[in-house]
C-alpha cells in the first residue's frame, strides 16, 4: 500500500503502482488539504469571477454562468463530455495507472478547489483496476484534457472501462465547480515521462556494464578512465561515470592500443551526459507529480480568511518538453558509439577473431545482420531526438496561442526506450559472443557487477553457426531491461 499525501511521491513508487498489484490510499493530510482548498474556492467564487467555475473555458472565458440557475450544474457535465474526445491507439494499462496515481497526488497537493470525494473515487478506480480507456492523441502539452475528461466519464458510468464494463461508480453526479479542476492537469504526459525515465535508468546502468564487456573484448586502454583524467572532466556526471567504468574493467588485461577509438575512449562523456540528463529530468518530475498546477490555482482557507485564486499558465509543460528534448539528444549522441562498438566487435583487428564473429572465415555471415538491426533502432532514436519544444500552435479562436507539445516528447521517449533496449541487447549479444570465443571467463575480472553481466551473457545461445538470430536478440533484450542485470 502506498500512501498519497500530495507532498512527496517517489518515481519508483509510481512505477510500482503502474505495474499493477499495488494499492493506494489517500493520507488524512492530503484529504484535509483538499477540503481547505474547496472551502477557499467556494468563498472566492462568491466575490469574484473564477475561470471554469463561474465562466466558460477557452474562448468562452468571458461567458458568465448563471450559478443561481439549477441548469448551471449541467455545465460541468457538458464540459466533461465535450472535452473527452481523443483518438489513435489505446494506451496500455501501465500508463493509465501511472496517470491516475499522479493525478491523485496532484489533487492531494491542495491547489485545485475540488471536492475531496473526487479523489476518493480515483482511489477506488485505481484499487479496483477499473481503468478508463485513454487514447494517444488529445493533449498538446497544455493539460491532458481529453484523457482526464474521459476518466471522469468513466467514473460517472458514461463510458466503459478498458475491460468494456460499466462498473458500479462512486460518483452519481459531477458539479460544475469540480469539472475543470479535475481535467486541468498534464498527469498523462507526466506519467509517460516517469515510466520512460524509470526504464531508462535501468537501461543506462545495463548499457554501462555492456559497454565494459565490449571494452574487455577489444582489450581497451583504461588510461582514458584514470582518476587523473576524471578530475579534468567538465561535469561531475562524467567524472563519476569514469570511475564506474574503471571499476568495471579492472583486471580486463593488457591494452592492445596506445589510444582507443572514440567509442571506447569517450565512454565517460557519452554515458555521463545521459546520466546527467536523466538526473535533471528526475528532479523536475519529482516536483511535477506533487505540483498543484490547476488553473486557476486555489490557495488559502476560508476558515482563516486567507482564501483566493490565481489564474496562470503553469500548466504549459515547457520545462518538461525541454528536459525530454535534452535527454533524447544525449541518448541520440551516445548511440553513435554503440553502433561503432558493435561494428568493431565484428572486426578481427580488434578482437582477434573471425570477421563478424563467425565460426570460421569460410564466408559465414555470423552477426553481420545485427549491425543492420541496431542501425535501424538507432535511426528511430535519432528521429525521436528532433526537438519537440520548438513546436507551437494557436487554438480556441486564438485564446490559446502557444503549446509546449510535451505530450509528443514524452510519447517519443517510450519509443526511444524500446529502440535503445534493442541496441543494448545487440551489443550484449556481440560482446558476449566475442568474450566466449576468446576463451575468457568471468573469474578473470575483478568486478562482481562485470562478472554477473558476463555470466548472464554466457546464458545466451553458444552456437556460432549461421542460423536465425531473432531468438538470441529477444533473449538479450530481455536481459538488458532487467534491473538486476548489470547493476
Amino acid at each position: 500500500m502506498i500512501e498519497i499525501d500530495g507532498v512527496r511521491l517517489h518515481l519508483a513508487d509510481i512505477a510500482k503502482v503502474a505495474a499493477g498489484g499495488t494499492k493506494v490510499t489517500l493520507s488524512p493530510s492530503g484529504a484535509e488539504r483538499m477540503a481547505a482548498s474547496q472551502r477557499s474556492a467556494h468563498a472566492t467564487a462568491l466575490s469574484r469571477p473564477v475561470y471554469g467555475r463561474s465562466t466558460g473555458v477557452g474562448a468562452n472565458r468571458s461567458v458568465a454562468l448563471d450559478t443561481a440557475d439549477k441548469e448551471a450544474n449541467a455545465h460541468g457535465l457538458n464540459l466533461l463530455r465535450s472535452h473527452a474526445v481523443d483518438a489513435g491507439r489505446v494506451l496500455d494499462r501501465e500508463t493509465v495507472r501511472a496517470m491516475l496515481v499522479i493525478r491523485l497526488s496532484q489533487l492531494a497537493a491542495g491547489s485545485s478547489g475540488i471536492n475531496p470525494a473526487v479523489a476518493d473515487a480515483v482511489v477506488e478506480m485505481l484499487n479496483a483496476n477499473a481503468l478508463p480507456e485513454v487514447r494517444e492523441f488529445g493533449g498538446i502539452g497544455t493539460a491532458d484534457l481529453p484523457a482526464l475528461a474521459g476518466t471522469a466519464l468513466t467514473l460517472l458510468g458514461e463510458r466503459p472501462t478498458m475491460d468494456g464494463k460499466l462498473v458500479p461508480v462512486p460518483l452519481d453526479t459531477w458539479a460544475t465547480e469540480d469539472a475543470l479542476p479535475f481535467i486541468s492537469s498534464s498527469a498523462l504526459t507526466i506519467a509517460q515521462a516517469v515510466l520512460a525515465h524509470q526504464k531508462l535508468v535501468t537501461l543506462l546502468g545495463n548499457l554501462t556494464t555492456v559497454s565494459a564487456l565490449s571494452f574487455a573484448a577489444m582489450s581497451g586502454n583504461p588510461e582514458a578512465l584514470s582518476p587523473e583524467v576524471a578530475k579534468a572532466a567538465d561535469a561531475p556526471a562524467i567524472r563519476d561515470m569514469a570511475g564506474v567504468i574503471r571499476g568495471l574493467v579492472e583486471g580486463s588485461g593488457d591494452p592492445a592500443r596506445i589510444q582507443d577509438p572514440y567509442c571506447l575512449r569517450t565512454l565517460p562523456q557519452v554515458l555521463g551526459s545521459v546520466a546527467e540528463e536523466l538526473e535533471a529530468l528526475s528532479i523536475l518530475l519529482e516536483r511535477l507529480v506533487v505540483a498543484g498546477h490547476e488553473n486557476p490555482l486555489v490557495y488559502g482557507d476560508a476558515e482563516d480568511g486567507s482564501n483566493g485564486v490565481a489564474h496562470h499558465g503553469l500548466f504549459q509543460m515547457t520545462s518538461l518538453a525541454r528536459r525530454v528534448d535534452a535527454l533524447q539528444l544525449a541518448i541520440g549522441a551516445a548511440c553513435a558509439t554503440n553502433l561503432r562498438r558493435i561494428s568493431l566487435l565484428c572486426d578481427p583487428s580488434y578482437t582477434g577473431l573471425h570477421r563478424f564473429l563467425a565460426v570460421d572465415d569460410g564466408g559465414q555471415s555470423g552477426v553481420m545482420m545485427l549491425e543492420y538491426v541496431a542501425a535501424a533502432a538507432v535511426g528511430r532514436i535519432r528521429t525521436n531526438a528532433q526537438p519537440v519544444s520548438l513546436q507551437t500552435v494557436v487554438l480556441s479562436l486564438g485564446a490559446e496561442e502557444d503549446a509546449s507539445f510535451a505530450s509528443v516528447a514524452t510519447s517519443r521517449l517510450d519509443s526511444t526506450v524500446r529502440a535503445l533496449s534493442t541496441v543494448v541487447g545487440i551489443e550484449l549479444l556481440c560482446a558476449s559472443r566475442a568474450l566466449r570465443l576468446q576463451g575468457r571467463t568471468p573469474e578473470e575480472f575483478a568486478s562482481l557487477r562485470f562478472r554477473k553481466a558476463f555470466d548472464a551473457g554466457l546464458s545466451l545461445p553458444s552456437d556460432v553457426q549461421d542460423r536465425d538470430l531473432r531468438p538470441d536478440v529477444d533473449a538479450a533484450i530481455r536481459l538488458t531491461i532487467l534491473p538486476e542485470f548489470g547493476h
